[in-house]
């Protein structure tokens, strides 16, 4: 558009006296000052266009409730933005902003707030006073903290923080979601602050490389190695002080692991993320797998720094392939070398972990004092856990006034790996365990006690009294029991209440049993690296249909259930799991355990794995070794309309729906027990985020149906900070008894609708009767997509950005009678 068209259409809205004007994807580079002419306009749309500043004049808008400049080239705002007092809606997502004014903070009437996919670094200390903030979308920034003053705003309903580097609030707070993230600031901004200068160092590695002696020799350099230095049984717990260059003391933790393979099952409780690890290799030995311990890691660490200390023991050198390790594990920082025994390269190794562990990201950030003053009583306090009542009184002594504060802190100290404290658990919430080691070496006595591994990790209450029979276990023996379950490492045997099993320490030897290999049904997860423990926490959860609780043993379990069977065994030199299920209910049989597996999958955050599903051609039908397809490569072809695969084996085309249909659930997302339903009881809206704006006017005229009717509506605004989003959408599909599709140029270019979010809903509309209605937002090529069978809430010849202000209010009135007679038919 010129700039002589653009002032024609301000004359002439400007002699209409209009309230609304649309100028998106005009090609407009400046507003010309003509604008402040326009003195009754509310709404005014400049999305998609290539303004790179805004003139101060756009402050004289006073009149302006809702503003689109969604996808331009703004760098920065005018002072004068803050005139705008007016403004209830503001989309500011997909611009180069930096930063924004402190008179953004005169905008007090906002209500939803958009400033996704900017370059934003920090927030305003004004930002706090838009206390009627309901919806603020901050994604994809470069936010590395909050302003205390975030906490004011006590309206909001729906924050998206993802994808920025945030240090503070910590992510431990981060990760339980707005309402932890407000209350953090608010305590931030009601009281002084401090820096707690703490950290773990974690020592991992084989059995007897020398991790004892280097956590020894970091804490008094002045130790001398032992000759018969023991091992390390579970875990050992040591701190380690030095001063900074500002004086403050920092304290490291050094968590000194047991190497023995009994102990990996319980990695993924105690490495935690934000620390820095050490992997200790003996180099007169070839037994350290760093393949092995890299990647563990990798896994759970959350991208921890990682040092690996060569102790070369009598001088003996060995070569490691550094460039490769650091080309795959990007967390690995450096190779130190040592020799224990004479320190020789000791010192060296000392600075290097000060200068690691003082630069991890969480070191040093501002928190409410209150917290660092509990802190220090909590560490200053000799015993090994208290009670909650005692924990909430020693918070209220030190300053702590709400409830759900001392909670909040007890939860970071847990997350943390400071203490344990279970809140979701109604019988360990009671008691706030001060020393981890205290409980780990409890669990680790029962694991090691020598009658429960001759009994094949059978034990029962009489055998943990008398594991348990010193001062400081003897009052907690059901808590501690609790704990042990609690990190799935026992179960009760049904059959035999008070009686327990450990799978760790079940036999390695496969009993004896017979299986009838006709018309089974076979499932393989094959894993890029495999950690250890995956089968022995699917037996704990599984414990209850173990067949005649006898067909079970350390890498395997042959389940029985409603006159099905199902063996799953863990093949770990191959990195496999093996499913295969007969009888009469093989298919729900295999959802139950799909889910079970994939919900501990979902535990390890960067868990990397394939689902092979089964050929059914003829060779390969009935055959125990039949070729098998990635179900990420059959929902691919399904997707893409491909219809047919071809068997590797015997040549034969085979149909890919039924390739998947004879194995899994209908939707490709979620694994659920078939004995549990699902319950579709909500409205899927599917959107794309350029067109938010609609999504605020559908969700504004359906709010007094959602408040009348058994109704849920969602859409991914829903999505908490700090929630696995796309499990948070895979949740919400399977729960959909109707889905509502905003159609768009946008929505239909969306790769990831396209892929993640119409596949299981056009699937679900065949096989379950899901119900979709799509409304046209504007024109678009909608008949080229499947979307064109399903039926439209308005004419689509009519799309509702063609339509005034009028006409599209009393449209979307009709459209939600649509959607609500279809969703209560």
């Amino acid at each position: 558009m010129t700039n002589e068209e653009l002032l024609q259409i301000i004359e002439q809205a400007a002699r209409d006296k209009v309230t609304k004007l649309d100028l998106s994807g005009k090609g407009l580079t400046t507003l010309p000052l003509e604008i402040v002419k326009l003195t009754n306009l509310q709404t005014l749309n400049l999305y998609n266009n290539q303004l790179s500043s805004l003139p101060a004049e756009i402050g004289q808008l006073t009149n302006l409730q809702t503003l689109n400049l969604v996808g331009n080239q703004l760098s920065s705002l005018p002072p004068e933005f803050g005139q705008l007092t007016n403004l209830q809606t503001l989309y500011l997502n997909s611009n180069q902003l930096s930063s924004l004014p402190p008179e953004f903070g005169q905008l007090t009437n906002l209500q939803f707030l958009y400033l996704g996919s900017n370059q934003l670094s920090s927030l305003p200390l004004e930002f706090g006073q838009l206390t009627k903030l309901q919806t603020l979308y901050l994604y994809n920034n470069q936010l590395s903290s909050l302003p205390p003053e975030f906490g004011q705003l006590i309206k909001l309903q729906i924050l998206n923080l993802s994808s920025n580097p945030l240090e503070s609030p910590p992510p431990e707070i981060i990760t339980k979601g707005f309402k932890a993230i407000l209350d953090f600031c608010r305590q931030q901004l009601e009281q002084e602050t401090d820096r707690l200068y703490e950290a773990k160092l974690i020592i991992v590695g084989e059995g007897g490389a020398g991790k004892t002696t280097l956590a020894k020799k970091i804490q008094d350099n002045q130790y001398t190695l032992q000759q018969d230095e023991n091992t390390t049984e579970g875990i050992d717990v040591i701190q380690w002080k030095f001063l900074l260059d500002n004086n403050r003391e920092f304290q490291v933790n050094i968590w000194d692991f047991g190497g023995q393979e009994i102990y990996h099952a319980t990695h993924q409780f105690f490495l935690t993320k934000r620390s820095l690890y050490a992997l200790v290799a003996d180099t007169r030995k070839e037994d350290t797998d760093f393949y092995y311990w890299l990647n563990v890691v990798e896994l759970l660490s959350g991208n921890s720094p990682l040092l690996i200390v060569k102790n070369e023991k009598q001088e003996r050198k060995r070569e490691i392939n550094e460039p490769e390790l650091r080309r795959e594990f990007i967390n690995f920082k450096e190779t130190l070398t040592t020799n224990l025994a004479t320190d020789r390269g000791l010192p060296e190794i000392l600075n290097k972990i000060k200068h690691y562990i003082t630069n991890l990201p969480h070191v040093g950030i501002e928190l409410p004092k209150t917290w660092v003053k509990v802190r220090e009583a909590l560490e200053g306090n000799s015993r090994e856990y208290i009670s909650l009542e005692e924990y909430l009184n020693i918070c209220e002594q030190h300053g702590f006034i709400k409830q759900e504060d001392k909670l909040q802190f007890s939860g970071y100290l847990h997350d943390l790996g400071v203490c344990l404290h279970f809140q979701d658990d109604d019988f360990l919430i009671k008691t706030v365990i001060l020393k981890p080691t205290w409980g780990t070496d409890a669990v680790y006595k029962v694991l090691d006690n020598p009658q429960v591994i001759q009994n094949l990790g059978k034990f029962d209450r009489n055998d943990l009294k008398n594991i348990w029979h010193e001062n400081k276990y003897a009052n907690m023996r059901p808590e501690l029991l609790r704990l042990m379950m609690k990190f799935k490492l026992c179960y009760e045997i049904p059959s035999c209440p008070g009686t327990y099993i450990a799978p760790q320490l079940l036999s390695v030897n496969q009993p004896d049993f017979n299986w009838d290999e006709s018309n089974n049904l076979i499932l393989r997860y094959k894993y890029d690296f495999m950690p250890k423990g995956i089968l022995t926490r699917f037996i704990v959860e599984m414990h209850s249909d173990i067949e005649q609780q006898t067909l079970v043993w350390k890498t395997g379990v042959v389940l029985a259930k409603d006159q099905t069977r199902a063996e799953v065994i863990e093949h770990y030199n191959q990195r496999e799991i093996k499913v295969r299920v007969a009888g009469k209910n093989k298919k729900e049989r295999l959802a139950v355990i799909i889910h079970e597996l994939e919900k501990i999958h979902n535990s390890y955050e960067r868990l990397q794995y394939q689902t092979l599903v089964p050929c059914n051609c003829e060779s390969c039908k009935d055959s125990q070794t039949p070729h098998f397809y990635r179900r990420d490569v059959l929902y691919k072809f399904r997707e893409n309309n491909c219809n047919q695969i071809q068997c590797q084996d015997s040549g034969d085309m085979v149909d890919v729906r039924r390739l998947i249909d004879d194995v899994l659930s209908p939707s490709p997302n979620l694994q659920i027990p078939m004995s549990e339903p699902i319950i579709r009881n909500q409205v899927f809206i599917s959107y794309s985020h350029q067109d938010q704006e609609w999504l605020t006017k559908l969700q504004k005229h359906l709010k007094p149906m959602i408040r009348n009717q058994n109704m849920v509506v969602w859409d991914d605004t829903k999505i908490q900070p700090g929630a696995e989003w796309r499990k948070e959408i895979e949740n919400a599909l399977a729960a959909a008894k109707m889905a509502v599709l905003l159609v768009s140029p946008d929505f239909l270019a969306s790769d990831f609708i396209a892929e993640n979010e119409l596949p299981p809903l056009l699937d679900a509309a065949e096989a379950e009767g899901l119900t979709i209605i799509w409304i046209p937002l504007s024109f678009s090529s909608y008949e080229e997509t499947e979307i064109e069978k399903y039926q439209s809430a308005h004419p689509p010849n009519q799309p509702l950005d063609s339509l005034n202000s009028a006409q599209e209010n009393k449209a979307w009135v009709d459209i939600c009678k649509k959607i609500k007679i279809a969703f209560l038919r």
